[in-house]
């Protein structure tokens, strides 16, 4: 991976850059408005909202954003760059009770909702944020002009006030995005344009992007997933990308195929649900030749299912996270075939050790916490919540792993979800790369099961593989579970053995497309 060595630039000027290169070709594709903006279009777009939007809220202020994934969110996130302020997304389709609490932590002044959602509950939630209420207004009244959704064209607007300068300050931050600690309590990541431009550029060297590049957008934009991974890299590369506000497999394979998608962006649950549909094929989908996954373990019978339905997309399993956004470790094919659950080597620029609890680096081969360094490491977290730094500059991810004697990475599984049984400490990845190693299933998530003698059972939820041996239990057909009990027995030891399994044809999954370890609990209960 090559990133260059070229100054790191706010999120509104990665644009600017990019319109003034492509400024004639498409960089978005909003099918649910029939909407086609260039690159050029959409910096129009964007500085025209970036007037409406200070119009009603000071530089510095926070507008926060409850709407799907679509043209809104984007000129959103750069309208919010570009006149500077700080963009806080809120994830559509979670708990009232989960947007209340980001609305509290981030007293936003300004709160848009789109069309379509609740603008009655989201005006109650924005009434109980800390400090003043937000305005309340309808996205598309502040980010939209009538007429001009479709290339950028159509009558100009009139501008509230004048714009400030392009930003020039890539440490500055332009957005907040929500995710979960150990707690289940939602954390405001600071992102900034360093951060951003880093991971697009790195993206773009891993993946090989360039104009003709196009990806569908169906992780959330209000994540890094659809926010850093895809449209910043796609700026960056003059491409553009396909918004999907909802999705299915099925969706998926569709949107891929009728706008010629090159590249995906997926976590490795979703892999299963591709290989349900007939049309995820080679022949169906001509255009498709890269696709990057991280976030969990990926089993290797399905990873060999997808290599040979589509032999010709380069497979990339890159280890990042909402406070790196840019890629720490990635997995080429070619390594994948001698270290297959690795997450890949240190990328250049970044260091990763695994360290004890006191910080001193561990020797390879031994278990413990993944501590790292990178250009892309957020500032820190909004609120007042502390941002696991030591005085080394190493980041805590939270991360159990182990480096082997080539600097390959193999995760065991997150600090928090560790379980003890029996004064034994038991890593659920662990357990579930047993399971998946097993054959019988392509997808797991393993969770404590509270135990009164001995601390904590392990339970497991899985989706057994397609066309696997299957044994009869209770009417329903699914893997045998003495077998998988003895995939983990001989991998990790009789006291890793999943007292409790439940076969499910989908895995619970949250917005952004990870494992809903939550539901997976209540599935065990």
């Amino acid at each position: 991976m090559d990133v260059p060595d070229v100054p790191l630039r706010p999120f509104a000027r990665l644009l600017a850059d990019s319109a003034a290169r492509h400024g004639g070709r498409p960089a978005l594709v909003d099918p649910v408005l029939g909407a086609e903006v260039t690159h050029a279009g959409l910096r129009d777009l964007v500085e025209e909202a970036a007037t409406r939007l200070l119009a009603q809220v000071a530089p510095g202020e926070r507008v926060a954003v409850l709407a799907r994934n679509g043209l809104e969110q984007a000129v959103a996130a750069l309208a919010c760059s570009r006149a500077g302020l700080v963009h806080v997304g809120l994830p559509a389709g979670d708990p009232p009770e989960r947007l209340a609490a980001v609305l509290r932590s981030a007293a936003p002044r300004l709160l848009l909702v789109q069309r379509g959602l609740d603008g009655g509950d989201a005006a109650t939630l924005g009434a109980s944020s800390s400090g003043a209420d937000p305005a309340v207004l309808p996205t598309g009244h502040v980010l939209l002009a009538e007429g001009r959704t479709r290339s950028g064209a159509g009558a100009p607007v009139r501008r509230a006030r004048a714009l400030p300068p392009l930003p020039e300050d890539a440490a500055a931050v332009h957005s907040l995005v929500a995710t979960s600690g150990s707690t289940g309590a939602p954390k405001l990541v600071r992102l900034t344009g360093a951060m951003v431009d880093h991971a697009a550029r790195a993206y773009g060297s891993l993946l090989g992007l360039g104009p003709d590049d196009r990806t569908p957008v169906h992780l959330p934009m209000w994540w890094v997933s659809g926010h850093v991974t895809q449209l910043a890299s796609a700026l960056a590369s003059g491409g553009s990308v396909v918004t999907m506000p909802a999705w299915s497999p099925a969706d998926l394979v569709a949107v891929v195929r009728r706008h010629g998608a090159t590249w995906l962006d997926l976590v490795p649950t979703l892999w299963h649900g591709l290989l349900r549909e007939d049309g995820f094929s080679a022949a169906s989908l001509p255009s498709l030749r890269a696709a990057v996954f991280g976030g969990a373990p990926a089993a290797p019978e399905v990873l060999a299912e997808v290599r040979r339905r589509v032999p010709g997309v380069a497979l990339l399993d890159a280890y990042a996270m909402s406070e790196v956004p840019s890629p720490l470790t990635c997995l080429t094919a070619r390594d994948a075939a001698v270290h297959p659950t690795s997450v890949g080597r240190a990328l250049p620029g970044v260091h990763v050790e695994v360290v004890d609890e006191q910080g001193r680096a561990l020797p390879t081969g031994a278990t413990g916490a993944v501590a790292v360094r990178s250009p892309a490491l957020t500032p820190g977290y909004d609120g007042g919540a502390r941002l696991a730094v030591d005085d080394r500059g190493r980041f805590r991810t939270g991360d159990v792993g182990v480096l082997d004697d080539e600097g390959f990475l193999v995760l065991t599984g997150r600090a928090a979800d560790r379980m003890i049984r029996g004064g034994v400490t038991i890593h659920p990845a662990e357990v579930e790369r047993a399971l998946l190693a097993s054959g019988l299933v392509a997808a797991a998530v393993v969770v404590p099961v509270p135990a009164r003698l001995h601390g904590d059972d392990v339970g497991a939820v899985v989706v057994p593989t397609l066309g696997a041996p299957s044994t009869p239990r209770q009417g329903v057909a699914g893997p045998d579970v003495a077998a998988l009990r003895a995939a983990v027995r001989a991998r990790v030891g009789a006291h890793a053995v999943p007292v409790r399994v439940v076969v499910v044809d989908e895995l619970p999954r949250t917005p952004n497309g990870k494992p809903d370890r939550e539901a997976v609990r209540r599935l065990l209960a």
